[in-house]
């Protein structure tokens, strides 16, 4: 009689394909989020532009070129365009009541640290999100039998020794902040890690508080991303965006060309990662929207 056995011989390898395939996205998305980064892209094309202008054969090029960056620049400052893409992002989600919310922990997402300040110096210093770190303390301290868990290790290409809940937790046990219910993953590179990093850390460390809601911290823009992301690997979350920007009203007297750039390059990013997101599976919906508290997804 002939017996057929299974072949296990592809279990073994599927951890290390997946591992490669998110190694891949991974550095598409980086690569990516430089191609679109407004300020680094208008510095470069600036500079381009500058050499043909000492190169006779291309310096009526160069005036022309010159003259639509200029031009572009001050069009999307006079029409706010960063502001625009942005707002539909921060206004996604409301920050809802969390004393009339039954919750099982916080988990606050990193991005708020500047790497090149600590890398180069030692020092902690917050270069933008402050908000983040601002409502972990605060709910830390507000809810001390809940577990508080901060996600986020280096968003960089590179190996360079850095990872912000490793910084952030020592900075907060010398400060005296850190409270006994903090709790830290220092390994995820992007939201996609965070979610599925974080979540195995939750069933390990807490698998009765696994299937129940956990508030989700982060910046209002992002939290479109963020929420989708959770959801689609297997988190019940509440979102609680921080951090806005953006503004109902636009005043004259505010205009700045370089902060235009910046915001356009910051809405950006997030729009073209949701739709990266959607397209590789690791967001529950295109644009994800609010959902009843704790419901199931």
């Amino acid at each position: 009689m002939l017996v057929i056995y299974p072949d296990f011989s592809m279990v073994n390898t599927l951890p290390k394909f997946i591992s490669e395939l998110s190694n891949v996205f991974y550095f598409l998305s980086k690569t990516v989020s430089i191609l679109i980064d407004t300020v680094f892209m208008h510095g470069l094309l600036l500079a381009v532009l500058l050499v043909f202008m000492l190169i006779k054969k291309t310096r009526k090029f160069a005036v022309l070129g010159l003259i639509i960056v200029c031009g572009a620049s001050l069009l999307i400052t006079v029409i706010p365009v960063g502001n625009i893409l942005s707002r539909p992002l921060e206004i996604r989600f409301k920050k809802p009541e969390l004393s009339q919310i039954e919750f099982a922990g916080i988990v606050t997402l990193a991005g708020s640290l500047d790497p090149d300040s600590y890398l180069e110096r030692g020092e902690m210093n917050v270069l933008s999100s402050a908000d983040r770190i601002f409502a972990m303390l605060r709910f830390a301290s507000l809810y001390p039998d809940k577990p508080v868990l901060f996600t986020g290790g280096d968003g960089n290409l590179t190996e360079r020794e850095f990872s912000e809940a490793v910084v952030l937790e020592n900075w907060l046990d010398d400060s005296g902040l850190k409270t006994p219910n903090m709790y830290f993953e220092a390994h995820s590179r992007n939201t996609h890690e965070n979610a599925t990093k974080s979540l195995e850390m939750v069933y390990r460390d807490w698998p009765e508080l696994s299937r129940k809601p956990w508030v989700l911290i982060t910046s209002a823009q992002h939290m479109p991303r963020a929420a989708g992301a959770f959801r689609q690997a297997g988190w019940n979350v509440i979102p609680y965006p921080v951090d806005r920007f953006t503004s109902d009203e636009l005043h004259l007297a505010s205009l700045n060309v370089s902060e235009a750039i910046y915001n356009l390059g910051r809405a950006l990013r997030e729009w073209v990662g949701l739709t990266a997101y959607y397209w590789t599976g690791r967001t529950d919906a295109w644009f994800p929207g609010p959902q009843a508290p704790g419901a199931e997804n």
